[in-house]
């Protein structure tokens, strides 16, 4: 399916300048007719049924792929298909935008003092996660992070949070896979990509989606 630049920059929520930089480099699959770039490969895999997202499971094989792991818990097969895709970052882009939900979000509002405590125990992503390669400041007044579903439940017997919050000051995220709880002190810079690319600042998602796909390409 060919589509305009500025198509594609509308639903990507990109300039039209920097997909016609993403194509030139070859981040994108393009084809330059006369003086116009138009980009294929944008929109939803023709070998799935129109709409239907990228599971939980294949979403996280592809953060891992990003990472430069081997996601095990994958069949060979959907590894090699996915490792396919890495080579169109406009469906990578999109498969993680709209896949089914990689973790259960729970958003609490805490005490500064406890804010504090809890930093050694999440697994920091996000804006908490302060990567250089994404291009936004880190937030110090904001917690974001990977918990297991027990640690969660600890943390709310422990803490006793103010649970759904208007005005959160955490994010913990109870991933669908553990994968990610074995990364550290913090999650590989893909995923907390991944996890900004649905923030309230358009920024962010931007800084994000330049990032994905930089490392899909």
């Amino acid at each position: 399916m060919r589509r305009s630049v500025s198509e594609v920059a509308h639903e990507l929520q990109l300039s039209p300048q920097r997909v016609r930089v993403l194509a030139s480099r070859g981040l994108l699959e393009a084809e330059k007719l006369g003086n116009q770039w138009v980009v294929n490969g944008i929109g939803p895999d023709r070998r799935s049924r129109p709409g239907r997202p990228v599971s939980a499971a294949n979403a996280w094989g592809l953060l891992a792929l990003l990472a430069g792991e081997v996601p095990e818990w994958l069949d060979p097969s959907v590894r090699s298909r996915l490792r396919r895709r890495l080579r169109e970052p406009g469906w990578v882009l999109q498969g993680l935008g709209s896949s089914q939900p990689r973790a259960a979000v729970e958003r609490l509002r805490v005490l500064p003092v406890d804010l504090i405590k809890l930093e050694d125990e999440v697994i920091k992503s996000g804006l908490s996660a302060n990567y250089p390669e994404l291009d936004v400041l880190p937030d110090g007044a904001m917690l974001d992070g990977y918990v297991s579903r027990q640690a969660f439940e600890a943390i709310d017997r422990r803490l006793h949070p103010l649970r759904g919050s208007s005005r959160p000051n955490v994010v913990l995220r109870i991933p669908q896979h553990d994968w990610v709880l074995d990364q550290g002190a913090r999650v590989p810079v893909a995923v907390a990509a991944a996890d900004l690319l649905h923030a309230e600042d358009a920024r962010e998602r931007r800084a994000a989606r330049d990032l994905l796909l930089k490392l899909a390409g």
